[in-house]
């Protein structure tokens, strides 16, 4: 087994929206470079490169190391405040569509309960396999994955050293001709430490295990001490001449990799998904095990939460296969040839290997990530001109990227995922320009004033139209807002002190404390929009961008919103998307 450690780019951008990067990146490490070593002409072993680890523009420019059960107790945290809880020890022993006939709690759950012992039965509306690379819940739905790379053997260690390698500060991939390594900065001057096992040292291990063989990704009192010495030695050899002392071990595994993904990500019944490494594994050497699950969660938990409250039609959910498919296939593509060139001591410090690694920033720090043509992905309707040379062009399928803005009402700068809190909703950004007083802007306006407004055309409220939006971002929501699926951000290019909120058309009045200036025009070059032209966004509740198209087309924005979405009534009691239990017990399960 393993224990993450890294949160790149993308991951802290969504944390940070959700309020709890900044817990994080106080108890983590930034790590900002990385480091190439391989031997010299002579043979001595010498630095190759050094370079950045994140490229694409984002405002968090690192990769934030912080071990797994800092990420997991931060979580904790926040569950156990909004009134939840994690059960543990618990265990999915079976599960079953013995309620098919019940639509509401069609899957039956086995749990097993460490503490009591007792096999609990719970009944809920879906079931969300979170259970690693052998996951049972995978098993039990009969889906298989498949390989499709190469098979890694690795130990792991997080220990604290004494050191003379002279980049022991930033991320280290060391090459020789006794083999290779990565070093991995932790905070407090400790480290994480990768080294790739070959046939003789397994040979060595499984030797040492009464009946021999077991599964690498297991390490038993026994042979962690033999294990630990292989790890050291490895550490000399490739290391020569600096030296790494090992002082302390917190932590030493071995684990097996195999790239590969699941040839389905939901069962055929619609009831169970798969996230993380129970759908898709890839090497460590990019960190992106954690980052990927996290995102494929993220993706399916906001899809999720719509459907159950009674917002969104099911059919919402196959997004979830399509959008997170698309990119893990892409990810084990890149893995197995950046594994294949990192195998190839030859190839080490070449000019092939920086290609690939350099190509490679902005999808390993997620903010390349597009999802294809689909249901959320409108890129064949987009009608405004977008200027593709932009640094970050408004692209269907693609994040909205982060900006800093005045705002209107009180000339303070904000960066835009301060304002824009992940909380389920939708979002409509109008890049107005200078045309707030032309035409075309109070026609949109009468439009989004009007009874077929997507602003107000799902609300629960029965006087949506009419209600203001109250200020709220990412520390602070706001309970009156909780009616809305979509929110508007009015983004313009005007000095702010020469236009009064209150002589704006309606809508925009009523949403006063998400007007902003855009100073210089900074946002909308960036993003490739013309101020003279403008441009409408539908971006999704996780930040990614579901359509393109001009201001006098708004009408676009609800027939899209309308293929997935539920027109709610006023009078609709939500119903509990917790779950129902035949027998003693307390936690939750979707």
């Amino acid at each position: 087994m393993t224990y993450a450690v890294g949160l790149q780019p993308r991951t802290q951008e969504i944390l940070h929206t959700l309020n709890l990067h900044g817990t994080l990146d106080a108890r983590g490490n930034r790590m900002s470079e990385t480091a190439f070593w391989g031997p010299d002409a002579t043979g001595r072993l010498s630095r190759c490169t050094v370079g950045p680890e994140v490229t694409s523009s984002t405002p968090f420019p690192h990769v934030l190391v912080t071990d797994q059960g800092c990420t997991e107790g931060v979580f904790d945290d926040e569950i156990r405040a909004r009134g939840h809880r994690v059960q543990r020890p618990m265990e999915l022993v079976h599960y079953a569509y013995d309620n098919a006939s019940d639509q509401h709690w069609p899957v039956t759950a086995y749990v097993r309960n460490y503490n009591s012992g007792a096999i609990e039965v719970w009944h809920t509306k879906y079931l969300i396999g979170a259970d690693g690379a052998e996951s049972i819940v995978r098993h039990i739905a009969g889906l298989r994955r498949q390989s499709n790379g190469g098979e890694e053997v690795w130990a792991v260690a997080d220990v604290w050293a004494h050191t003379d390698f002279p980049d022991a500060r930033r991320r280290a991939a060391v090459w020789s001709s006794n083999g290779g390594c990565m070093l991995i900065p932790n905070k407090d001057n400790g480290f994480r430490v990768y080294v790739q096992l070959g046939r003789k040292h397994l040979d060595v291990l499984d030797g040492s295990i009464p009946g021999g063989f077991v599964h690498p990704s297991t390490v038993l009192p026994e042979n962690s001490t033999l294990l630990f010495g292989i790890l050291r030695a490895c550490l000399g050899e490739v290391m020569a001449p600096f030296t790494m002392d090992i002082t302390r071990v917190a932590w030493i595994s071995r684990y097996r990799v195999t790239q590969g993904i699941a040839d389905r990500f939901v069962d055929p019944f619609q009831r169970t998904y798969l996230v993380g490494d129970a759908c898709h594994t890839q090497s460590p050497k990019a960190g992106q095990s954690m980052n990927l699950g996290m995102m494929d969660s993220f993706n399916l938990t906001w899809k999720l939460a719509l459907v159950l409250k009674g917002m969104a039609k099911p059919s919402l959910l196959e997004s979830y296969e399509v959008e997170r498919r698309h990119i893990a296939n892409q990810f084990i593509e890149f893995d197995i040839k950046f594994a294949h060139i990192y195998l190839q001591k030859e190839a080490l410090g070449s000019p092939e290997f920086f290609s690939v690694w350099k190509q490679s920033h902005g999808f390993i720090s997620g903010c390349a990530h597009r999802y294809p043509e689909g249901l959320l992905t409108r890129t064949s309707a987009v009608r405004a001109r977008i200027n593709q040379s932009a640094a970050e062009p408004l692209t269907p399928g693609k994040r909205l990227h982060t900006m800093t803005l005045t705002r209107h009402m009180d000339g303070t700068a904000v960066g835009l995922l301060e304002d824009m809190p992940s909380n389920g909703r939708f979002h409509l950004f109008i890049f107005a320009g200078k045309l707030m007083t032309f035409a075309v802007f109070k026609a949109m306006a009468n439009f989004l004033a009007s009874s077929e407004s997507p602003l107000t055309y799902f609300s629960k409220s029965t006087d949506a139209s009419s209600d203001t939006f109250q200020s709220e971002n990412i520390r602070q929501g706001h309970v009156s807002n909780s009616f809305r699926c979509l929110d508007l951000f009015l983004i313009h290019t005007s000095n702010h002190l020469e236009i009064e909120l209150g002589k704006l058309p309606k809508p925009f009045p009523q949403w006063g404390s998400r007007v902003y200036e855009d100073v210089d025009g900074l946002g909308h070059a960036a993003h490739g929009v013309s101020e003279k032209d403008g441009a409408l966004a539908l971006v999704r509740p996780d930040g990614y961008i579901t359509a393109v198209t001009n201001l006098d087309n708004a009408r676009s924005i609800l027939d899209c919103l309308k293929d997935f979405m539920l027109k709610t009534p006023p009078d609709y009691e939500m119903f509990d998307p917790g779950f129902h239990d035949s027998s003693s017990m307390g936690g939750s399960m979707v």
